[in-house]
Formats: C-alpha cells, sequence, structure tokens
C-alpha cells in the first residue's frame, strides 16, 4: 500500500459507496466499514499436470508475515473496480502486465468467521511459466510453484503448512473452477 491511497469503502450489499474512500486505520477502527480484495491466482500447465503460484509474503508485512498467499492481489482503492485493482496489484507486486480478457472470474466471498467487512473477488489466470517476476513494491519475498495436488493437501491444514487460511469454500471453489478451466479445450 503506498501512503496517499485510500480503500474504497462499500455497501453492505457489496456496492461502493461513491467517492467514500478510508484508510486502514479507519477500517480497523470501525470494523462495521466495508472493504474490498482482488485475488488473483496464477496457473500454468505442466509435466505435472496444472501448477498453482503462490507468493511469499515479505517478513515486513504487518499481517501474516512470510505466509503463503495469492500471487497478487490487494484492496481496491477509491474509484477503482476490482477488475482495476487485480490489473494494478499484479503489476506493482509481480512486475507483471495482465491481459484483463484472460482474467477469469471466480468468484466474490466474503468469510464472515474471518474478517465479516471484506469481499473478495477472486481471479484465476494462466501463464505459460516462462515470465520472469520483479517484486517492485516489496511485498512479496518470493514466489513457488506447486501442483495442483499439493494445494489440494496444504489447504487443508493452511496453519501447519505456512498458507494464509482463506477457508474452506473459498478455496474448494478455486480449485473446482481451477480443475474446470484446465481441462481440455480450456484456457489459452
Amino acid at each position: 500500500m503506498h501512503e496517499d491511497e485510500l480503500w474504497q469503502v462499500f455497501h453492505d450489499n457489496g456496492t461502493p459507496i461513491e467517492s467514500k474512500g478510508a484508510s486502514p486505520e479507519e477500517f480497523k477502527a470501525n470494523p462495521d466499514m466495508i472493504m474490498r480484495n482482488a485475488h488473483v491466482w496464477f496457473w500454468k500447465k505442466s509435466g505435472s499436470g496444472v501448477d498453482i503460484l503462490l507468493q511469499k509474503r515479505s517478513l515486513t508485512k504487518s499481517m501474516q508475515p512470510g505466509k503463503y498467499h495469492i500471487s497478487a492481489g490487494g484492496h481496491v482503492n477509491v474509484g477503482e473496480t476490482s477488475l482495476q485493482t487485480a490489473m494494478r496489484e499484479t503489476q506493482e507486486e509481480m512486475g507483471i502486465i495482465l491481459d484483463e480478457s484472460k482474467l477469469h472470474y471466480v468468484h466474490a466471498a466474503r468469510i464472515v468467521e474471518r474478517s465479516p467487512n471484506d469481499i473478495k473477488d477472486v481471479y484465476l489466470y494462466q501463464l505459460k511459466g516462462d515470465e520472469t517476476f520483479s517484486y517492485n513494491d516489496g511485498e512479496v519475498d518470493s514466489v513457488e510453484w506447486r501442483t495442483l495436488e499439493n494445494f489440494k493437501e496444504i489447504t487443508k491444514d493452511p496453519e501447519n503448512n505456512n498458507l494464509v487460511d482463506m477457508g474452506y469454500l473459498y478455496f474448494d471453489t478455486l480449485i473446482t473452477s481451477l480443475e474446470y478451466i484446465s481441462s481440455e479445450g480450456q484456457g489459452i
């Protein structure tokens, strides 16, 4: 996050409150304010089937430092759409410019027991596997490709696998979508 960024504030129904933004501190102070995030998960076809890219969060992050998480993502800023956030955050965190027409929308998740004031828009994006990443904003320590089978296993016990726990519904829907789009005739 950049110092001058304000996160968009949303109504409880998920629509933005026009021109209303707040700082992270304001969101912490008022847990009834709704925010939104865009999560991008990179995947590729490999000799073993399908691989998914995990980002290891920088040790300097205030939340979940050093844990594995989404390939790229972040909070929706004032006036941005979730799609625009996905594009911006991927470029900032990974140095990659996406073709927005190739983003596959998976679902919106509001995981009430974990963060009731946060709506997460989840996307999948297929890479070729030869891309070079550059960690431009210091939020990412490293990345690691995992087989889909390994990813399924670690999502069953995120805490003991150093993975940010997004909950069963989030992970199950992501995995089901990845299996669908990576099947014969889908993807690029």
